[in-house]
């Protein structure tokens, strides 16, 4: 991995340098020279960069230059960003014209000794990097021009097929283990059969196929658990999640004991089916404690299990006899497995390549997961046949594997990876195995690490999803799909690629359990999770692991899913780890942030979601200049935002949870890169701030448990980007437009786009703010608009007029729980892009025949089905009748308003 974030690291170090050399705003004596000699230096080291890793993995020497080579490049990219950091808070003082009041509040006290200092630090890691640069003659490397990857367009869409329809050779041992399960067994009531192999050869892939097999789900009815376990054998947790999914209960707080008795008391309810999926425990106790336990089933229960080890096999099964050993893919089924994801089409099939094909896959040892990764590699790769070869002919083949490894043949396919992929792919082993990972969430931790390369001005977001859209179809990740034609949010990662990604991430990434392995100096990401430390962890482990993280000084990422009670260790961390891009701190107690968090100038992304116990944000957190990305979800708390939080102009993406009734004037609406706001459980909250309408690169708006807003005070014709809406359970909300020209009745004149530059001037060039204005004039809003989700707003009488501005662009629409919505509006046959429309528990909509009352699903749904959901036209009298009864609604209205008044 070390060219890959070498080269990353000498692309971000090279786009900033111009800049700063193009400028020379301020720059220290003497430090325009060792900018420019810096970038020259990166260049020449650049063109080796390629041949050096290849010999990486042979030559002790050259691990060791690269090693060195890296930390130095670390530490210049840290240099380079203060310097860049110091720029941007200095246009603050420019826009703003408070010199000598912002100078204070970026604690600036001595601007000339700041920078002198920072160009000393420069020109000592210059001089560090130039004598590395040195000692790339003692190698003999072979300079090459700067690597250029291609983009491949992706060819394979990723579709919501069940397993059952990928799957190929199978069908003898699913036939198999269905009659093992359906049997019955005479001398014990719970069978306990084992799944034994290696790595990689379908065995949790087989146990989905017998697990949703219709003969398996008659006979076991609703009693079927699936348990994914791996490292983590942990009795209680097992016991736990197993009452969990019987009863639906939380027993989380209950003693050991007591879990105990429950456990067995469900599983001699009646016979069950549990699947026990990748088990690595060899401790005989631990196994005796648990199937003691599930030993209480009624006769005819059965616990399958799926393990690579003989030796877990053996100890777990009811009898040898019950050991199912799954073999490898036969040469025949391996090849057309290899030839169904290597090409699209049977015709489409160049004998050259087959040839080849044939030689790779004999290669591979009957594995189907290295089949199916290479095949999807060589996909990628079209019709060229030095593609082909370089994977036949490659050194990786004659190493030698161990026993239960398929490692060295997946390393292909990361050998094989553009450059640009392979940090991102080696990030992903932060996150535990099958946990499922949000792409949003990925994506922007992706971009605050700088690893996402933007070009031709497409914005960061997108690239990130190309990114993920390009190792889902390398089937390094995997969608996760909750019904046919979803647009998959989260994704997961097969057990065995996570071993690929931790391998090849190195001492870069590591997940940071009790007794912590990798050397704290050269780790750059690290996380901890509580699953990963053991039952009842004790302060003095929690304490160890954050000394552990403390003396981490270099940590560039933090994702610490770990209760934090105490304010003094918050404190301590961001004490110690100065070069924080990413942190977060969710699901916590502390109680308040120390004003130390101004001091991470490198912070890109902070998350202290579900922290039910802060009350207020420090002011220094306003001074984090390059914070793209802050999540206060859930922090039911917190009384307010800092009020100047719109100096974060580099803002792209709000989540916020507080008690205000009313959002900070000159606050959100000044944050003109935001990407994405999402706005939940603000219980006090009456309405959105007119000026919003000026978040012009606006993707996605989220409103959710926001019972007392009444408006949005503003039109969503003005949200010109607006691509998602989302708004759920906000009883008061009205979106006739009717509250919105009350208000807007009440207010002396509007915003102009001069005043509006007066504040975000900085964030927007002054044509592009014009140009948005004259789309807002025009009312072009909502066109990109793909998706809309309205959730128990029982204010809804129809949707809103400005929607039908989408009609060309909407791909899902769903409304649930809207009980005063009647109908669908006349636009919706125009709809031509919908994908999925979903009706669900709206009383007073009419359901077509054979759907339920208020409610209506249809995937796909033609014009004429779009048709037969809008209303007939009525006869005159009626009309008449309803017409006056909805003018009497709106009288009323108002004058009972006016009364209050």
């Amino acid at each position: 991995m070390a060219e890959a974030v070498i080269c990353n690291i000498v692309g971000t170090i090279t786009n900033g340098l111009a800049p700063l050399i193009q400028q020379r705003i301020e720059l220290a004596f003497g430090v325009e020279e060792q900018l420019e000699k810096l970038k020259n230096t990166l260049s020449t080291i650049n063109s080796v960069l390629h041949d050096a890793e290849e010999k990486h993995d042979k030559n002790e020497e050259v691990r060791v230059w690269l090693g060195k080579l890296k930390e130095a490049v670390y530490d210049a990219d840290d240099v380079i960003d203060e310097y860049q950091t110091d720029n941007k808070q200095r246009q603050v003082l420019v826009y703003r014209s408070l010199i000598k009041k912002v100078r204070n509040f970026f604690s600036l006290s001595n601007p000339i000794l700041f920078r002198f200092q920072l160009g000393q630090k420069l020109k000592e890691i210059r001089e560090i990097i130039d004598e590395i640069a040195k000692d790339r003659s003692n190698f003999h490397f072979t300079e090459q021009s700067a690597r250029v990857d291609k983009v491949v367009p992706l060819k394979r869409e990723q579709t919501g097929s069940d397993v059952s329809s990928e799957v190929i050779g199978r069908e003898d041992d699913k036939e198999a283990l269905i009659k093992l399960l359906l049997s019955s067994n005479k001398k014990e009531n719970v069978t306990i059969i084992p799944i034994v192999g290696m790595g990689g050869l379908g065995k949790t892939t087989l146990a989905q196929l017998v697990f949703n097999d219709d003969r398996v789900a008659s006979h076991f009815g609703y009693r079927k658990i699936w348990m994914f376990v791996s490292g983590d054998f942990d009795v209680r947790q097992i016991s736990q999640r197993i009452a969990e999914k019987l009863d639906h209960g939380n027993h989380g707080h209950l003693d050991f004991d007591l879990l105990q008795n429950i456990v067995k008391q469900q599983m001699s309810t009646g016979k069950y089916l549990l699947v026990l999926d990748d088990v690595w425990n060899e401790d005989k106790v631990k196994w005796l404690r648990l199937k003691d336990l599930l030993m209480n089933g009624a006769r005819g229960s059965k616990v399958l299990v799926t393990t690579r080890g003989k030796k877990i096999a053996s100890m777990m099964a009811t009898d040898t006899r019950y050991v199912y050993n799954l073999s490898g893919l036969p040469y025949d089924k391996c090849l057309d497995l290899f030839l169904s994801w290597a090409f699209d089409r049977i015709q489409d099939r160049p004998q050259n390549l087959v040839e080849i094909g044939k030689d790779i896959v004999s290669k591979c040892g009957g594995l189907p997961l290295a089949v199916r990764t290479l095949g999807c590699f060589l996909n990628r790769k079209g019709e060229d046949e030095d593609e082909w070869l370089s994977v036949k002919n490659s050194e990786i083949w004659e190493l030698v594997q161990k026993e239960n490894d398929v490692l060295p043949v997946l390393r292909l396919t990361y050998d094989q990876m553009p450059q640009y992929l392979k940090p991102c792919f080696a990030f992903c082993s932060l996150f535990p195995k099958d946990n499922s990972i949000d792409k949003e969430t990925l994506i922007h931790m992706w971009m605050a690490q700088g690893f996402l390369q933007s070009s031709d001005g497409i914005p960061l977001e997108k690239i990130g999803h190309r990114y993920v859209n390009e190792l889902l179809s390398m089937s390094l990740l995997e969608d996760e799909l909750k019904y046919p034609g979803d647009e998959a949010r989260h994704c997961k990662m097969h057990d065995l690629i996570h071993d690929l990604a931790r391998l090849v991430a190195g001492t870069e990434c590591s997940i940071i359990t009790a007794h912590p392995k990798i050397p704290g100096k050269k780790l750059r990401h690290a996380s901890v999770f509580g699953s990963g430390l053991p039952e009842n962890s004790s302060s003095k482990v929690k304490d160890s692991i954050s000394e552990f993280l403390c003396n981490a000084k270099k940590l560039r990422t933090l994702y610490y899913h770990l209760l934090v009670e105490q304010n003094k260790t918050v404190i301590n961390l961001l004490a110690n780890l100065k070069y924080l891009r990413i942190l977060i701190l969710t699901e916590s107690e502390f109680d308040g942030l120390p004003s130390s968090i101004g001091s991470l100038l490198h912070l890109r992304y902070l998350d202290i979601s579900k922290n039910y116990h802060i009350r207020r944000l420090p002011h220094s957190i306003c001074k984090l200049q390059n914070l793209q990305k802050l999540k206060l979800y859930a922090c039911v708390q917190l009384e307010e935002l800092p009020k100047d939080t719109w100096k974060i102009g580099t803002l792209r993406h709000l989540e916020i949870t507080s008690k205000q009734k009313f959002l900070p004037k000159k606050g959100i609406e000044c944050l003109t890169s935001l990407r994405s706001l999402s706005i939940h459980k603000c219980y006090r909250l009456s309405t959105l701030v007119r000026g919003m309408q000026h978040l012009i690169a606006l993707q996605k708006l989220c409103l959710t448990d926001c019972p007392n807003l009444t408006s949005l005070g503003f039109s969503l014709n003005y949200l010109i980007s607006l691509e998602s809406l989302e708004i759920r359970n906000c009883s008061g909300l009205d979106l006739s437009g009717r509250q919105e020209k009350k208000e807007e009745d009440c207010l002396e004149g509007r915003w102009s786009f001069p005043s509006l530059l007066n504040i975000v001037g900085r964030n927007y060039k002054k044509e592009q703010i014009e140009d948005a204005g004259k789309k807002e004039e025009g009312h072009q809003g909502l066109q990109k608009l793909r998706s809309l989700t309205f959730v128990q707003l029982p204010k809804l009488l129809e949707l809103p007029c400005e929607l039908k501005n989408a009609a060309s662009s909407l791909q899902y629409l769903s409304i649930s729980n809207c009980d005063k919505l009647s109908s669908l509006p006349d636009w919706l046959p125009q709809c031509i892009a919908l994908k999925r429309l979903e009706i669900k528990q709206c009383k007073m909509f009419p359901s077509p025949p054979g759907s339920q009352h208020g409610s209506c699903t249809i995937i796909s749904p033609s014009q004429d089905e779009l048709k037969e959901l809008i209303p007939k036209p009525r006869i005159k009298e009626e009309t008449f009748k309803e017409a006056n009864t909805t003018e009497l609604y709106e009288l009323t209205e108002e004058r009972s308003n006016v009364d209050e008044f």
